[in-house]
């Protein structure tokens, strides 16, 4: 598309990631596209806790692209994978990317992109696992890591299922987990992940019974994640400040001064939480 044919949404999300359309589709800038997304955009529920109380008759509501774009300013949302990552694909689609969407386990959907510069393989973009994914990852290349400080994913062939991977977690180190798979010859689409979507929104579901927001600041050099009432800050030379939260002030805080995300509406999120049976400062942190 050419670029004074984009459409206002399309304009503003660049806006939020302080980036401009590229000339053409490289590398180069799916890598500046990668780090800005994982920096200025964070991996949290609030957005999906807040949703929630919107359920529509499919039983969960995702925004509209629009509602999505205004929402980043608005409320400094960034979301989950249902969101975070075909909004970036169709954004990255409109910048002339030739890129679709894969299925790993039964509950992510991720995103790869074919670049004329590499006409024999597929690169892995992924904005919505809490993940280090700061480039493209050619994992069909053997490139197939991406990390940052403490934190390392690798795509591995799978040695159980011919043609997949394995998305495969290290944190200092040491495996932590690789539950996902998936096969890049097999395309799906976001319908595909309705029921996914759905599950995802039922009371006892992952993101319905937990406060969760992860954003990697680059520019400092460190990785900010919140579970529950739990802060860790992890650095570059793999050292670790793990705090625990004692109220909603502190969390509040906590969001607006280390993460720099003022306006994402945590003391909303932490009462849902409440009425849906989850007090973020009487449970175990995982």
């Amino acid at each position: 598309m050419n670029q004074q044919q984009l459409p206002n949404w399309a304009w503003r999300y660049l806006e939020r990631l302080n980036l401009t359309p590229p000339s053409t589709a490289s590398y180069e800038f799916l890598e500046l596209f990668s780090k800005r997304h994982l920096s200025f955009l964070p991996f949290e529920n609030v957005s999906k806790l807040i949703y929630s109380t919107r359920n529509n008759s499919n039983g969960y509501f995702i925004p509209s692209v629009e509602q999505y774009v205004d929402n980043l300013f608005k409320y400094d949302f960034g979301g989950t994978c249902f969101v975070l990552n075909p909004y970036a694909l169709q954004l990255l689609t409109l910048l002339g990317y030739d890129c679709y969407h894969v299925r790993l386990g039964e509950s992510h959907i991720a995103i790869l992109v074919q670049l004329p510069d590499f006409p024999d393989e597929r690169l892995y973009l992924d904005f919505g696992s809490a993940a280090p994914i700061m480039k493209p990852v050619r994992f069909e290349n053997m490139q197939n890591s991406s990390s940052f400080g403490a934190d390392d994913i690798q795509l591995i062939p799978d040695d159980e299922q011919q043609g997949y991977y394995r998305f495969t977690r290290f944190r200092h180190g040491k495996f932590v987990n690789n539950h996902w798979s998936f096969n890049p010859n097999i395309r799906s689409k976001v319908g595909d992940f309705d029921e996914a979507i759905h599950k995802s929104y039922s009371k006892d579901a992952v993101f319905m019974t937990r406060l969760r927001v992860n954003l990697f600041q680059i520019d400092k050099g460190r990785t900010l994640s919140l579970i529950n009432n739990k802060l860790t800050i992890t650095t570059l030379d793999d050292k670790e400040i793990v705090r625990k939260l004692k109220d909603i002030e502190e969390v509040e805080s906590i969001i607006s001064e280390e993460f720099m995300l003022p306006k994402l509406p945590v003391r909303k999120a932490i009462n849902l939480l409440r009425d849906l049976g989850t007090d973020i400062f009487h449970v175990e942190n995982s």
